[in-house]
Parts: C-alpha cells; structure tokens; sequence
C-alpha cells in the first residue's frame, strides 16, 4: 500500500468511463463524463438519488422509498408525491442522453454499468485493492440530513455501514503489512475512523519501537492514554494495557484508562511485544494468515515460502487419575500425535518454549503470542472398562478466543506405544480435514480474488461437501487459480482430485468422462507432493479402477499401501486399511465383503468431513453388496440434506425398487432425478463400473430397467 496522492479522486475520474460519477461522501454531486453537473435542485430528489446510489445495485421497491422519504404521510400521499420526484429526477439526469434509472411498476434500480459511486467503490474495496480509493475525509451524505426522520435513521445506518467496512479492510491491512510506512499510513486512516481502535494504537506504539523511535513511542503512548481514558465504561484489553504499560513503566497511568488492574509492566511487555494479534514479535516480519492471498509487495518477498497453519499441541496431555499407566499414556500420546502432524506440509508446529506460563488472565492471547493460529489438548479417561483407556481430543481455534471447532473421542485398542501411535493415525487424519473445514469457514465472507492457494482449496473442500452438481463451474474455476498461483501446494492436488472423482460420479456428460484421466494426472501429483500420505495412493487407485486397462496397476497399489498399513501394531482398525480392503474386495467382486466394510466405515467415528463427502461411495457399494435397507436409510438421508446429488439418487432409487418400497416414493425419486439430470441413460450409469463382471452388469442394468431408466 501507498500513501494516496492529492489527486486522487481527478485521477479516478479521469479513467472513470461511465456516463454519470456520483459523490456521495461531503458534497454531494452528480456529473457527466463531460463534467457537466446533473444534480437535482431539491432535497427530496437528491434523497432519492441517494437512496438508489446506495442500494446496492439491487431494485428498491416504491413503497420503501415512499417510506423513507415521506414517513409522516399517509401512504397514498406518500406514494403521489414519490411520482412527482420521481419525474423531477428523470428530468435532472435527461442531459446525459440515456435511461439512468430502470422505471418498474413497483420498483427503481440505478443502472450499475452506466453509473459510478464514490461510498460504493469503497463499500467494494478489499485488502488487496484499498489503496485504490481514497480514505473519506468527510461524512457520508451530511446535506441530507434532517429531511425525514425515516431518512436519518437510514443515513446513520448507511454511514455505519461504510465505518465498519472501513475497519475491517484496514484492521485485516494490518494484519499482513510489515513495512514500517505502511502500518502508519493504516493506522493513521483507522484512527481517523475509529479514534478508540485500540489494534491501531497498538500497532502505531509497536511501529515507534521497532523503528527505535522510543521518544516517539512514549509520546503516542500517553495520547493513546489521554484519547481512551476519556471515554466513559471503556475497558482496555490486557494487550492494550500491557503495551501501555511497557512503554511508559508506569502502572497508574495506564489505570487512569481502564478500570481493570494494570499486568506488571516486566510480565506482559514480552507478551505484549509478542502477542499483539497484528504482529509476532521476536521475528522481524509479521506472520500473515495463511489462508489469505499476500498484498503484492509481500507476495514477491515471499516466494519460494510455504504458508502453513499453525498448531500448538499442549503436551503433555491431562489426566483425571493418578494411575502409572494413565500419566505415561497421556505424556505418549501427546508427544506421538505432534509426530504424527510434523509430517503433514499443511501445518507448523509449534513448540511450547521452556518454561512458559499462559497469562491466565488471557490465555489465547498468549498462544497466540507464540504464532499459533489453533491449539490442540487432550485428555486421557477411563475407558468402558478399568482396563481400557479413553482420549478426548479438542481443537480451540485462538483468534476466535477459544472457540472449539472440533473434537472427538477414541478408545485406546492398548496402552503400549506403538499400539497408541498406530492409533492415533485415524483421529490425526480426521482432525486435519476439520481444520481445512474451519478454515473454510473462517474465511467465508472473503472473496474468491482474497483467498491464497491453500485457502482456495479449502473453499474448494467447503463447496464439494454442498453435494450438489452446481458447484462445479465455482470450483474448477477456483482450482485454475489456485493451480495457477502455487503449483506446489499439495492440498490443490488433492481437491483437483476429489474434484475429478467426484465430478466423474455425478456428470455423465462427455465434460465430465474426460475428467478421469485428468483426475489420474493430478493424483499422481499428488503423491509426488505428499508422498507421507496414504490418502494419494488411494485415490489414484479409486480413479484407475475405473480404466478397465489400468484395473492391475490399482490392484497393486492397494495390495501394497494395505502391506504397509497391516504391518502397523492395529493398522487393521485403520480407516485407510480397511479402506484397501474394502476396494481390493471390489476387484474381487467380493461384493458382500465389500458392503459390510463400507458399513463399518460410514459409522465414521472420527467425525471426520471427508466421509461425508464420500458417503455416495459407500452407498454404491452398499448397493452392490445388497445391503438395500441400509442404502435406503443412507438414501433418505441425502436427499433430505443434498438433494441435488445424482450419483446418491441413482442409488437410493435402486434399493427401493429392489425392496419393493412404495410407488409414491419411487416415482418422487425418479422424478426429481430426471430433473437433475435428464438426458440420464442405464448405459452411461454402467460406463461407471467398468470393475465389475458382465454378471453383475446385467443384474444392475435390470435393476435400472425396473427403476423406470431407460
């Protein structure tokens, strides 16, 4: 980010193609793009213009307008006089020589591709494209109040509107800038916003120290004292204090601000330097969140590095007894599940420095102090029996302050270590798709353009557990980006992957057939790039067994990642094991076999995301196995949480037939999947199956027959 230039707002006009500039924010104005001035005389219509340049884009019904404008009328006398302004501002725009303003029976819309509005350029403004646009200097709309007091209210809300945007873009600048210039010119803007943001005084405080400014520092301390200490009922957050009080070694003048005891000035100054949510101290630049796209300036310093999600395991694990077995249990498994994530290129680990003390006060703040982005604690309890031993595991996202985004519990199968390393594989393998969820979560309200690589495949992961064909065009589009962006990052592999597979079960157009040998392509990516994860082997194996040609080489694969997996001490309870047995069954037509481990594995006891995501597989091969009643249960269920998930259909329509349920019900899932797919034949079902004998090919093209698919 740059300081703006004076000129900025002719600049803009100047490259501003569209036929009428509007100026919202001080004085109002409305010009041509030959500069010729177009604003109405009145107040009202100004009002009105006003109320369309700020709607969004989107029609405003006459009786909303009429509402705002004229609030103490009654309405018929509100809805005569709206017509009036209404022609009075046809009539002011005329100059222009086009229709600014889409005329309905029952609502106006400014037309967005012929109009320009200086509030909405930065009510669209991002991290990445405010330097764009000007900080406002005055108030949104100031003329216009005092017309109405329907309009007041709605002109506070829409000046509230455009502060808390400005926050949140300039708070979230803060957040990824480093270089000393920078965080001024933000924070100068932010406080011109919000004079009581107490990130702003920080970061400008923690700006004078690092530059070794320390007069400054101390200057901008006792004004940050002064400006907050005035405001009545403000409590100062323990970083703020901490700051504060580092600076000026002087308790009581931080307590002048705050009515919460000040923390010793020696405790927190190295949390404070430390643990401030902008910046990571100790470290000369500051951490950026990974799943976010870098400012340009950064980007470039940045190549070549990989962005990771930080986790701090607290080890050792707790425990409720006092038992030998159970403390050693828990100080094992804390130390065994940190290995197991060291190995995972998603993830930083962090690691707890010796002797450190949370603040008790604020413990997440000082965890985040030490970089960590989620903290992960278990506890060891006693199990169904004395004998047997039970983990609870927890991750608490810390700049949520806390807040747990996942957890499940595990029954140990032993309490020696390579039993409890072996098992910890599944909970490990679960806890990383939920932090992928969450992240995708966290990330919700950003922008496709704002995300990093690794946060665009999380997106990805967000959208493909929608199960529904209609995300398709979004997440091919995300993946090109993404891939485009950073090609090494293992995670875009694996969701162009899990894109290709899933998009391959559930369009039978020749757009998605030529997905397959895509999908091949990147899962042998994938396994270059994470060449640790059992995952990649099996998905590649799960793609070529649809190649009848390439059936011997998944077989291998399976049958060696099975090898690897049994010889663990209880690999065999391992999800991805009993994975390979369940497809290794498949190229068997052990189809019984087969069912009963998809059975066992849809009861995820994990809780883990990714098989909700391939919970039709486990439908398909339920269905092959005959296990019609449980298909339908699974059947019934997705179409009531993803109904517009054909490959699901296709199989829950089978098992009814077979297990003659009710036509009412057949005909309704028939129905709907003509709808989602009409141009559906048994023929491209079969074409899916390539794996199985002509046997079995005929039993299911007969099945389809009965299902009513031609």
């Amino acid at each position: 980010m740059t300081k703006m230039l004076s000129g900025s707002v002719r600049q803009a006009r100047e490259t501003d193609p569209t036929l009428l500039r509007l100026k919202l924010i001080g004085q109002m104005e409305a010009r041509t793009l030959t500069d010729e001035s177009v604003l109405p005389v009145g107040g009202k219509t100004r009002a009105l213009l006003a109320i369309l340049a700020l709607s969004d884009r989107k029609p405003v019904l006459r009786s909303r307008l009429a509402e705002l404008l004229w609030s103490r009328r009654p309405e018929d006398m509100a809805r005569a006089s709206l017509r009036q302004e209404i022609h009075r501002l046809l009539d002011a725009l005329s100059p222009v020589g086009v229709d600014l303003i889409d005329v309905q029976r029952h609502s106006l819309t400014l037309k967005s591709a012929l109009t320009s509005v200086d509030a909405e350029r930065i009510l669209t403004a991002s991290v990445r494209t405010i330097d764009s646009i000007p900080a406002p200097e005055e108030i949104l709309l100031g003329e216009l109040s005092g017309i109405d007091p329907a309009l007041d209210e709605w002109l506070d809300q829409q000046r509230a509107r455009l502060s808390h945007h400005l926050l949140t873009i300039y708070e979230g600048c803060l957040r990824e800038l480093t270089d000393p210039e920078q965080v001024d010119d933000v924070t100068d803007r932010l406080l011109k916003v919000d004079p009581l943001n107490e990130a702003a005084w920080r970061a400008k405080i923690q700006n004078a120290l690092r530059r070794g400014e320390h007069a400054r520092a101390t200057m901008l301390a006792e004004q940050a004292t002064r400006v907050l200490g005035q405001e009545d009922g403000l409590t100062l957050s323990p970083l703020t204090q901490g700051v504060l009080a580092s600076v000026l070694k002087a308790p009581g003048q931080v307590h002048s601000a705050a009515s919460s005891d000040v923390m010793v000035p020696e405790v927190v100054s190295a949390q404070a330097s430390v643990g401030d949510e902008n910046f990571s101290g100790g470290v000369a630049g500051q951490r950026t969140d990974p799943m976010l796209a870098l400012p340009l300036h950064l980007a470039r310093m940045a190549a070549g590095q990989s962005r990771k999600i930080s986790l701090l395991i607290l080890s050792p694990f707790t425990t409720d007894g006092h038992k030998e077995i159970e403390l050693k249990c828990a100080t094992s498994l804390s130390d065994q599940f940190e290995l197991l994530f060291v190995h995972v290129d998603t993830f930083d680990i962090v690691a707890m420095p010796e002797g450190f003390i949370p603040d008790p006060a604020n413990p997440m703040a000082s965890y985040r102090s030490l970089g960590a982005d989620y903290i992960i604690t278990g506890a060891v309890r006693v199990g169904a029996s004395d004998q047997a031993l039970r983990l609870i595991l927890k991750v608490m996202d810390v700049r949520a302050g806390g807040v747990i985004v996942w957890g499940t519990h595990y029954d140990l199968p032993g309490t020696d270590p390579m039993s409890v390393a072996s098992g910890l594989i599944g909970p490990a393998a679960a806890m990383q798709w939920g932090l992928l969820l969450a992240e995708a979560r966290r990330t919700a309200n950003r922008a496709n353009s704002e995300l990093s690589a690794l946060g665009k495949a999380a997106r990805v992961f967000k959208l493909l557990l929608k199960g529904s064909n209609e995300v398709f065009p979004e997440v091919s589009q995300l993946l090109d980006m993404a891939g485009a962006e950073d090609a090494r990052e293992g995670n875009v592999a694996l969701m162009q992957v899990l894109y290709c597979l899933i998009r391959y079960e559930n369009d039978w157009s020749n757009e998605g057939t030529k997905l397959l040998a895509k999908g091949v392509e990147f899962a042998r990516q994938l396994v270059n790039l994470k060449p640790d994860a059992s995952g990649g082997a099996v998905l590649l194996a799960s793609l070529l067994m649809h190649d009848r040609g390439s059936l011997p080489m998944a077989r291998s694969i399976v049958r060696m990642l099975a090898k690897a997996l049994g010889g663990l001490k209880s690999g065999n309870d391992l999800p991805d094991y009993m994975l390979c047995q369940l497809l290794l069954r498949l190229f068997d037509e052990d189809l019984k076999g087969a069912a009963e481990l998809a059975g066992q594995l849809r009861n995820n006891p994990y809780h883990s995301p990714l098989y909700i995501l391939i919970r039709p597989f486990f439908m398909m091969v339920m269905m092959l196995g005959g296990e019609r009643r449980d298909v339908i249960e699974m059947g019934r269920l997705m179409a009531g949480l993803y109904p517009n998930y054909p490959s699901a259909l296709v199989y829950y329509l089978v098992a009814l037939v077979e297990e003659d349920e009710s036509d009412e019900e057949i005909q309704h899932v028939r129905d709907h999947l003509n709808r989602l797919v009409p141009d559906l034949t048994i023929s491209k079902i079969l074409s899916r199956f390539p794996y199985l004998g002509d046997a079995k090919k005929t039993e299911l093209h007969q099945a389809f027959l009965a299902a009513g698919l031609t």
